[in-house]
């Protein structure tokens, strides 16, 4: 015998089955950074960090009990790259976040295709003002250059207390940027910058620098480069007999930086929105080192950062019942609430946030709090 049933309840089933429908079907991210060639080992911080945070999702039950589906691609810190793998995400059906890249040449080159498509773009690190600037889509997790400028500068003055120094900077937007602001804030503050010069990706001879410094005798050298760069540097400048104090910029807190230079780094000051000795992240760094056998450093902290902050945003658009798109996601990451992470507050002002930093020495082989 045939079942009839009647239109409120034929109604009231299939409302719980569309539900029941859309509760299952997976929450889209697209991840990118460099996981190959030179300074991997910041994009792979990246991707654990991201990874970590979503497991935690995972063991919750989804973001409201949907799962969540990761799209990752290598743009190799190329920005030719970068716009070749944002494409790919954007053409993901489904995609309602992005988070990447690494440097600010590949983040920017990756905007204009999330732009085109509303899909919000979260860089855990893009640090240059203009990032943000491109259009309401763009968002960062680490504060912008001309803020780590100055922090930059009191890392020289206050921290090491020199009044004339010398800047070598990556020859990229970073390095550019990052090295006329910081020359800039250390004049304002008193000091006097004898020589900025640029370094161009993968160099392996600083002994021409090396010996410009040891004719200008500065009382301090500020390292706007990559790990690699920057370790190779410093070897060279120790076995030049220079033991100058040295400063440096975030890329340099990275585990890798002291790998790399061994004794050479021993008293280089840093400044960072992450200390893995901070009892406050404390859980975060347990369950770091119980996944991937390491200490934490700033770039997983601040990709952590990013997808929790990029989470959030989804979870309140499926609560709200209004449709998962990414142009829902962007609104509300621009107007939702602060988001306490662990590298300090997230409230987006025109994509941009603004974080307090600590200031950490290399000792004994280990970065410590100075």
């Amino acid at each position: 015998m045939s079942r009839r049933y009647s239109r409120p309840l034929f109604a009231a089933l299939s409302s719980l089955l569309t539900a029941s429908a859309l509760a299952a079907d997976p929450v889209s991210i697209g991840f990118f950074s460099h996981l190959s060639g030179n300074f991997a080992q910041y994009g792979i911080s990246f991707q654990e960090g991201v990874n970590l945070y979503l497991d935690e999702v995972k063991a919750a039950g989804g973001i409201e009990g949907r799962p969540v589906k990761l799209i990752v691609e290598d743009d190799r810190n190329s920005p030719q790259e970068a716009a070749t793998v944002a494409r790919k995400i954007a053409e993901t059906p489904g995609v309602v976040l992005a988070i990447g890249s690494w440097s600010t040449t590949a983040s920017v080159a990756a905007a204009p295709i999330f732009t085109e498509a509303k899909i919000p773009q979260i860089s855990p690190t893009a640090s240059h003002p203009d990032f943000s600037k491109l259009s309401p889509y763009q968002f960062r997790q680490n504060n912008t250059d001309d803020v780590l400028a100055q922090y930059n500068a009191d890392t020289i003055q206050k921290q090491l207390k020199a009044k004339t120094v010398v800047i070598p900077y990556s020859q990229d937007d970073w390095g550019l940027y990052t090295g006329k602001a910081t020359a800039a804030a250390i004049v304002k503050g008193g000091g006097q910058v004898l020589l900025t010069e640029a370094v161009v990706a993968g160099a392996k001879d600083f002994r021409p620098l090396v010996s410009k410094i040891k004719s200008l005798k500065p009382e301090g050298v500020f390292l706007a480069l990559p790990y690699q760069e920057a370790s190779i540097f410093l070897q060279q400048l120790r076995q030049a007999g220079v033991d100058i104090p040295v400063g440096g910029g975030i890329p340099l807190t990275s585990p890798k930086f002291l790998e790399l230079s061994g004794k050479a780094a021993e008293g280089v000051e840093l400044h960072t929105l992450f200390f893995a000795g901070n009892p406050k992240t404390a859980a975060f760094t347990e369950a770091y080192r119980k996944k991937y056998n390491r200490t934490p450093d700033q770039f997983a902290a601040l990709a952590y950062d990013a997808t929790g902050v990029g989470v959030a945003a989804i979870r309140r658009v499926i609560q709200s019942g209004k449709p998962l798109t990414g142009q829902a996601v962007r609104d509300e990451l621009a107007n939702g609430a602060a988001y306490q992470g662990i590298t300090g507050v997230t409230k987006y002002e025109n994509g941009n946030v603004r974080k307090d930093p600590v200031f950490i020495k290399v000792s004994n082989g280990q970065f410590q709090i100075d």
